[in-house]
Formats: structure tokens, C-alpha cells, sequence
């Protein structure tokens, strides 16, 4: 490696299969070269997240967004062929490249902003809750169709927020295990899927679905399979 690694040296890096004088050699070029530094430690994550994806399916968004970020490099990055979990990386990234780049609808943005606004509503004494929940007169007025929510749960605040698409409507709840929930809806076909779908945002996990032309976003704090199974129930029940 006298004139630096070659493209073969620097994927056996990567695959972790040069030894401690060869590694050694790699990084120390490296340290000197941060642009080809940077497209290195690309190859190390995305590398990183497949081997997540293979091993447990529960990395999924946050092994996603990795290979997300590296698909706009040149398709050569995916060239060489290196067993993970019995998958050829090229044919991972084939299978993953749809869910990679689509992920949320972006209404889940509004969803989640909603949520956080609401929560904060119900903390602030100057801030009047709305509790009141007429699914029909709701529907009459904004076009806007939800699901029913069971009887115990306890409905907090109902609000309008403006999106761009139009207004959408959140309504905040109160489960009978006393767990806060917010339910988004917006008058808008999106790309969601038809049964719910559910990711973490943060302290936040999102169930997103839709129903012909309506959106449909459940926030929560517990966990995204209990946030994905009570949107399923929601998704099954209409007023």
C-alpha cells in the first residue's frame, strides 16, 4: 500500500478481513484523507445496518435510514458481493431500496408535532382542554371521518390543525390504562398503507394508515408493536 489502499484493500477493510498491519496501513492513509474517510465510514454503517436487518427486524427504521443516506452513491458502492446472514449485500440492498427511500407519509410529521402540542396543552392551566367529540358533526363540517375510540377510553382535547392540504383534526385520549394517545386525521390520499404501519420517532411511536381518501396517524409513547395493534382495532371500528 505504498500509494494508498486500492479499491480491493479498502473493501476487505470494510468486510474486516485484512490483518492488524493491513488495517493498520488503511487507517493511517485514511487519517490523512478525510473525503475518502468519509466514504469509508459509509460503507462501515451501511455494512452495520444490513447485519441489523439480519439479525433482528426490529432495526428496521433506524437500519433503513442508514442505507437511506448512502443510495446516492455511485452504484459501484454495491458492486462486491459479501454474505449477510446467508444474503448477498447487493441483493439486500434490491430488497430494502423501496423501504429505504419511502418510509412515513409526510402527514406522520404533523401527527407527531400535533401530539407533542397537545400533551403540552394538557400541562399549561391557561390552556382550556376541549373535550368535546361529535364524530357527525365533525364529519359534516370537515370532511373529515374517524374511527371510533372504545368507551373507556377518556377523550381529553379535540383541536383542528392546519396543514398544508387542508385542516386535520387530532384528537387526544386518555386510555383505561391511563396511557396519553392522540389519534391524527387528515382528508388526504397519502402513500400509507392500507392496514397500519407503525415506526419510533423519537419518545414517540406513530401507527400510520389510510382508509380510501382519508390519512390516519395513532401517537403514542409506549412502544411501536402495542402502538400498531391498538391502530389495528381503531382501524377495524368506524362510527
Amino acid at each position: 500500500m505504498t500509494d494508498g489502499p486500492n479499491e480491493s484493500e479498502l473493501t476487505a477493510y470494510v468486510d474486516g478481513q485484512l490483518d492488524v498491519e493491513g488495517r493498520f496501513a488503511v487507517e493511517d492513509h485514511l487519517r490523512r484523507h478525510p473525503d475518502l474517510a468519509a466514504r469509508v465510514m459509509g460503507d462501515l454503517g451501511a455494512r452495520s445496518a444490513l447485519q441489523l436487518l439480519a439479525q433482528d427486524r426490529r432495526a428496521m427504521p433506524t437500519a433503513t435510514m442508514a442505507l437511506g443516506r448512502d443510495l446516492a452513491e455511485p452504484a459501484r458502492r454495491w458492486g462486491r458481493w459479501m454474505s449477510v446472514g446467508g444474503t448477498s449485500v447487493a441483493a439486500a440492498v434490491v430488497a430494502l431500496l423501496f423501504v429505504a427511500t419511502q418510509g412515513p407519509p409526510a402527514y406522520v410529521d404533523y401527527a407527531i408535532s400535533s401530539h407533542r402540542i397537545a400533551m403540552m396543552r394538557a400541562g399549561l392551566d391557561s390552556q382550556a382542554e376541549t373535550p368535546h367529540y361529535d364524530a357527525r358533526e365533525i364529519a359534516s363540517t370537515t370532511n373529515i371521518a374517524i374511527p371510533s375510540v372504545p368507551k373507556s377510553w377518556k377523550i381529553t382535547d379535540v383541536q383542528l390543525f392546519p396543514t398544508e392540504r387542508g385542516p386535520a383534526l387530532l384528537v387526544a385520549v386518555r386510555t383505561q390504562a391511563g396511557d396519553p394517545l392522540s389519534l391524527f386525521a387528515l382528508h388526504q390520499r397519502s402513500g400509507a398503507p392500507e392496514r397500519p404501519d407503525a415506526v419510533r420517532e423519537g419518545a414517540q411511536s406513530v401507527a400510520y394508515w389510510r382508509r380510501g381518501d382519508m390519512s390516519y396517524a395513532l401517537v403514542g409513547n409506549t412502544g411501536p408493536g402495542a402502538i400498531d395493534a391498538t391502530a389495528e382495532k381503531l382501524a377495524r371500528s368506524w362510527s
